[in-house]
């Protein structure tokens, strides 16, 4: 009897768990849940700790930073994280920047000074007379053709009449009057050199009896025009050169944030090291030595 209750009970037991867990009846007694509760609670996997990845440092365009020091040298290594090198291209391109200005403002004023001088001094139209007189067909210096004569054979005021001229033949007729000898008969003040004495522009037959130092003075203003318009147009060459070089290093400085810069290297030390089969040693040794 007692058996048979036994069992009855164990079976109404497994019978209500399965029931409930088909919804037909409500959840058991949580007192008669403890074991498998223990027993789910060991078996179940234990979470796992997340790990957090380390942050990685921004990507920077090499292209971006290429047309940065392409504009202004130094701006490109500045956004590429290369701040010394960014100063000395930076440095380079303010001090290129002043000479060059200084320069040429100084060319151009000494430039408009004897320009003045020549519209002042030097006669177009006496130089014209000269060159169709008799005089002038025995001048053995004659090689080059007046520029702008056409705008100056009529007397008009100097430089008013060269307003219609082209630049460059306008550039040529201040630079000749006073580089070349034959030009001379047209500065008021030529005088002859062995007596001092003036004379009329027709009355030249040649460069070494006649002389005027107006037209020494004006070749000098002239040549030390050109010499600052010289240095300041080699300045503007470094001035490009510099930012060529800015945009290189710029755009290599970004691969390099980048992570790209020891494949490149080993890549070069790679091909540096290939020798042609029938050479035995190299000829030449070429080192690269990147800039940090």
């Amino acid at each position: 009897m007692y058996r048979t209750a036994m069992a009855a009970l164990v079976a109404a037991v497994f019978v209500s768990q399965a029931r409930a867990e088909e919804g037909l009846l409500p959840a058991a007694n949580p007192a008669l849940q403890t074991w498998p509760a223990l027993s789910a609670a060991k078996t179940a996997p234990k979470p796992t700790k997340m790990s957090t990845p380390a942050p990685q440092a921004e990507g920077k365009s090499p292209r971006r930073a290429f047309l940065l020091s392409a504009i202004f040298p130094g701006a490109g290594e500045f956004y590429a994280g290369a701040p010394k090198r960014a100063i000395g291209f930076a440095a380079v391109e303010v001090l290129a920047l002043g000479a060059y200005f200084t320069w040429k403002g100084k060319g151009d004023d000494i430039e408009q000074e004897f320009r003045a001088v020549a519209n002042a001094d030097w006669d177009p139209v006496a130089y014209l007379e000269w060159r169709t007189s008799t005089r002038a067909s025995r001048f053995s210096s004659i090689t080059h053709a007046l520029p702008c004569s056409s705008f100056v054979a009529e007397g008009g005021a100097l430089p008013g009449s060269l307003k219609d001229c082209s630049g460059r033949e306008t550039q040529q007729y201040y630079e000749l009057i006073g580089k070349y000898n034959q030009f001379i008969a047209g500065w008021e003040d030529v005088v002859r050199t062995d007596s001092n004495s003036p004379v009329q522009p027709t009355d030249i037959d040649s460069v070494e009896s006649f002389s005027s130092q107006k037209r020494f003075a004006y070749e000098i203003q002239r040549d030390d025009s050109n010499k600052n318009l010289k240095r300041a147009s080699n300045v503007l060459g470094l001035i490009l050169v510099n930012h060529a070089l800015s945009a290189i290093d710029a755009a290599r400085a970004a691969r390099m944030r980048n992570g790209d810069h020891a494949e490149a290297v080993e890549e070069r030390v790679r091909l540096s090291l290939v020798l042609p089969p029938e050479r035995q040693r190299p000829t030449m040794l070429m080192a690269y030595k990147p800039f940090y």
